[in-house]
């Protein structure tokens, strides 16, 4: 997998969508076009099914350099959303198993089955960067901080401090959706910060987002 400048890898979203408010063609083509390594597991949506809304589980054994795992998908308005993909033996799936599962899945199932009964699909992307999350002026402040910061201090220094804050203050703004985790995997991914520093850098983002939250309720 090539990887896009000034990205990273996040976890992708699956939604099946009906062509009207009864999906009970969707899952039926579900059914009809599952195949191996992937089998439906009936016991366990029995034991998951809550509210009254649809539940589908599916298990994939391994191969194709995969682990074995188990996907589910939760019925929401309109249709389908797979909700999560977890390993079948101990350890948890990174975020190249888990799209890797999930795209294997959409190959071999969703797509053949949507050509079938006319539902639409959509995966969200599996690269994405800054400014996918937040706004120009938070992406750019950002860049400017990395780019001039003494990146074995952080923040520490008044200079790298006052673009630090600058950051802070247009994310903040920009009601970003920028969390602390991806921010520390974008530093250290797409920018090579050490570890240990994007950490304190990510700890000190969600306190300031906070803190900023909180000073502007209590006005």
């Amino acid at each position: 997998m090539s990887k896009v400048a000034d990205s990273i890898e996040v976890f992708q979203d699956l939604f099946l969508t009906c062509p009207d408010e009864s999906c009970s063609r969707l899952r039926e083509a579900l059914l009809e076009h599952t195949q191996a390594p992937w089998r439906h597991v009936e016991e366990l949506e029995k034991k998951i099914q809550q509210d009254g809304h649809d539940v589908m589980a599916f298990e994939r054994e391994s191969g194709d350099s995969l682990p074995p795992s188990r996907l589910v998908l939760w019925e929401e308005a309109g249709g389908y959303k797979v909700t999560n993909i977890v390993p079948l033996e101990n350890g948890e799936l990174g975020v190249t198993d888990y799209n890797d599962a999930l795209n294997d899945f959409k190959d071999r199932i969703v797509t053949p089955a949507s050509m079938d009964s006319k539902f639409s699909v959509k995966i969200t992307p599996r690269e994405q960067s800054i400014a996918d999350w937040t706004s120009k002026e938070a992406t750019d402040a950002l860049h400017r901080f990395s780019g001039g910061a003494n990146k074995f201090t952080g923040s520490g220094h008044p200079s790298d401090r006052k673009r630090w804050l600058e950051f802070l203050m247009s994310a903040y703004k920009s009601k970003t959706k920028l969390d602390p985790e991806l921010l520390e995997r974008w530093l250290v991914e797409v920018e090579e910060w050490p570890p240990d520093v994007a950490s304190r850098l990510a700890i000190q983002y969600e306190f300031g987002l906070d803190l900023l939250n909180e000073y502007d309720c209590s006005c």
